[in-house]
């Protein structure tokens, strides 16, 4: 925790990506997010700020798309750029 607090950079750290947090979230305190549970052990807490929408840009669609927060609305952007196959593939994966 000494490097991160200095801001030496380490190769050997392991570095998160951004997409668990939209899943699982990063500011209620029993959060399953492996990164929430490093703020925890080192005792840190930052100021987390919600949203309720999220957008992408993704070679299916270049454009970008912005959609509220929630399977509804996933679903409707996997229909739209990946057909009902995506949308069933989803549904098993989230079941």
């Amino acid at each position: 925790s000494s490097a991160l607090k200095s801001g030496e950079k380490r190769n050997d750290l392991f570095h998160f990506e951004a997409g668990p947090s939209l899943y699982s979230g990063l500011s209620q305190d029993r959060s399953p997010n492996p990164l929430k549970h490093i703020y925890q052990m080192i005792e840190e807490e930052p100021e987390w700020i919600t949203y309720d929408e999220w957008g992408a840009f993704l070679p299916e669609a270049p454009e970008g798309y912005q959609l509220s927060i929630g399977a509804e609305n996933f679903e409707k952007i996997l229909l739209q750029y990946g057909g009902q196959s995506a949308v069933d593939d989803w549904n098993m994966l989230a079941s």
